[in-house]
């Protein structure tokens, strides 16, 4: 049956009138009394455009292409209400459809707009017999108040926004306080380490000023204490120099020789750790190769050296000894850190890399997270732990 012959049958059995549209969203095809139903007095449907004739329908352009494409099966405006006193269903659907789809993906070439005049229902129902100013005072006040609704989520999430702010802030400068604290600690090693070139040249000064007062310096000897003197100050600046570069932050991963990178640390902190009567035991392979960031690996390793240090200060014993053993697992470098420092609580060896989880009244607790981090985040590695009969074993696989 063609679609005219249906049209027929359902305008003359039932309240229904009807404008038929093309991809254009003009109307094409209209029934004879549809007119009665649109805001518009003009009865030439050629000079009415879809958005003036059915207000309704303003701003559902996508809609309404989306039935042409065949997206969407039909959707219905229901109780529109039509002054003075009428209420109508508007309903969208598909009309006549493409053999194929065109050019545009249109499987439709036209869709219908169907007004089913239901006042009489609408009367019967009277939650749906409205004033049109009580149904423009109600949206109003709908609209107020998800107005009022989103002020009010606006200033949660404002709120949420400011907090998550301040203890990102709080936790940046907790991580730049544990910083500093950790160049303390190297300065404190340097000054160690400093004291015996520094005597070695005082004592050299003595002598020469004694032998320069008695008049029994020779240029040999001269020389030779001036040889002395630049042999301690190279020393000094040397370690300067390993200083100024643990702390330079690395740009780009390299490829490094772990077990010499560790030697180098051992070298700006063993003689602040022996003045503690702490042995620092260096063993393994001498040529596993690391990929990443030395320096801060090696921030990482003086981190658990520190800690054990600190375990060591609470609880002192005749033999106290941090080992880092270096070795090849599968083509990674594995390097453990071992103490006999009694280890960590059970209760906290779990939760030990958590942020602000710490075994010591004045701990940060932000050391091993900071640990963790870089080892896995900077380093693509992974770092475990796990106490054994004597203390605490770092695990560090990268």
């Amino acid at each position: 049956m063609h679609v005219q012959e249906i049209l027929k049958a359902i305008y003359d059995n039932h309240h229904y009138e009807y404008l038929i549209i093309d991809h254009n969203l003009n109307i094409v095809e209209f029934s004879d009394k549809v007119f009665d139903f649109c805001e518009t007095e003009n009865k030439n449907c050629e000079q009415v455009p879809l958005e003036d004739a059915v207000y309704e329908l303003c701003g559902m352009q996508e809609e309404i292409r989306r039935i042409f494409l065949g997206k969407e099966k039909k959707f219905t405006l229901p109780y529109v209400f039509k002054a003075p006193d009428r209420y109508v269903h508007i309903h969208i659907s598909p009309g006549r459809r493409n053999s194929v789809p065109d050019a545009n993906g249109y499987l439709y070439e036209t869709v219908i707009i169907l007004f089913e005049d239901i006042t009489e229902l609408a009367k019967m129902q009277q939650q749906m017999v409205q004033e049109g100013n009580e149904k423009a005072l109600l949206l109003k006040t709908i609209s107020e108040q998800n107005r009022q609704l989103q002020l009010f989520n606006e200033e949660m999430q404002r709120l949420v926004d400011e907090e998550i702010r301040k203890n990102l802030e709080k936790q940046k400068m907790l991580e730049l306080q544990e910083r500093h604290s950790q160049m303390g600690e190297m300065i404190s090693m340097i000054i160690h380490q400093w004291k015996q070139p520094l005597n070695a040249i005082q004592l050299i000064a003595q002598v020469l000023k004694i032998k320069t007062e008695n008049d029994t310096c020779t240029p040999e000897f001269l020389l030779e204490k001036l040889d002395g003197i630049f042999k301690q100050v190279k020393f000094m600046d040397q370690t300067i120099y390993v200083f100024q570069n643990f702390f330079k932050p690395a740009k780009e991963k390299v490829k490094f020789n772990v077990y010499e990178t560790l030697e180098s640390l051992l070298e700006l902190v063993r003689y602040e750790y022996e003045y503690k009567n702490i042995q620092i035991v260096l063993e393994g392979e001498k040529d596993v190769i690391g990929f990443g960031y030395p320096n801060e690996f090696t921030q990482v390793i003086l981190t658990l050296m520190k800690n054990a240090k600190d375990a060591f200060e609470e609880h002192p014993s005749d033999h106290m000894q941090i080992a880092l053993e270096v070795r090849s697992e599968k083509g990674k470098a594995c390097i453990c850190v071992r103490d006999n420092a009694g280890g960590i609580p059970e209760d906290l060896i779990s939760d030990i890399f958590d942020l602000y989880v710490t075994t010591k009244e004045d701990g940060t607790g932000l050391g091993l997270n900071i640990a963790k981090r870089v080892i896995e985040k900077n380093m693509d590695g992974h770092i475990t732990v796990q106490n054994t009969e004597e203390g605490a074993e770092f695990r560090i696989l990268f």
